[in-house]
């Protein structure tokens, strides 16, 4: 499988070009993914990623595009690949495009912006982040979406709280301000080299060590001021 992880602006695969081209060209919304976007997951990982090939932390954002078939709605089932008993619950907040963007500075990547929306990612639990794993994290119905709530009904995106809750009991609460590169900066760098449309979505990190969710268990994501996704995992 080819990778649709950008490392940098002059690195873009065909895989991901192809993606973004087809979604485009059906008038359906790209969901983007910034990986490795967590402070202390970079600290955590430092001495992983100083080994060759990279031999260093990520100097810019590094992304991917998920397929169509991994959009999932609240309420909806998410389902175990065969042979699989637990995925990691991501939380991310999402950032909906509401116009046309390329080539924006960091000052005005924010008046891109239409709202946000409150996003559980889930993938296959695998340790490292050195080679990212791909399949596990764009199986069919692994990226849930909220509802998207009007920017201005947001104070500060960098200080949302976000709380995890496993069958009705809160087991994870934190404050989404943990990233290295701000919703603003993400923009504006990724837009010099990908043009955004108006309804794209951007999942702009998410925090390190996720839980564990297994067969049977209720899931609910909770982006305070923003809103909640809820789901089941099933096998």
């Amino acid at each position: 499988m080819a990778s649709p992880f950008i490392l940098s602006e002059e690195i873009m695969s065909v895989s991901l070009a192809k993606q973004i081209t087809q979604l485009s060209a059906a008038n359906k919304p790209t969901v983007f993914v910034i990986a490795l976007n967590s402070q202390r997951l970079l600290q955590r990982c430092q001495t992983e990623f100083e080994q060759a090939p990279y031999k260093a932390l990520p100097k810019t954002p590094v992304i991917y595009v998920l397929p169509e078939a991994t959009h999932n709605r609240s309420g909806a089932t998410v389902w175990l690949p065969e042979g699989k008993k637990q995925l990691r619950i991501e939380p991310h907040l999402g950032v909906v495009f509401g116009q046309d963007t390329s080539r924006v500075s960091v000052e005005n990547a924010l008046y891109t912006v239409a709202g946000y929306v409150p996003v559980a990612l889930y993938s296959l639990p695998n340790g490292s982040y050195y080679r990212p794993d791909i399949e596990g994290r764009c199986q069919d119905g692994f990226c849930v979406l909220g509802q998207t709530v009007m920017k201005s009904a947001v104070t500060n995106s960098a200080e949302v709280m976000v709380n995890i809750a496993l069958n009705g009991a809160i087991k994870k609460s934190y404050v989404h301000l943990d990233m290295k590169h701000s919703v603003a900066e993400l923009i504006s760098f990724l837009s010099q080299f990908i043009a955004f449309k108006a309804g794209d979505i951007l999942l702009t990190g998410t925090e390190d060590m996720p839980l564990l969710a297994s067969a049977g268990d209720e899931v609910s994501v909770d982006f305070v001021q923003i809103g909640s996704v809820s789901n089941t995992i099933a096998e």
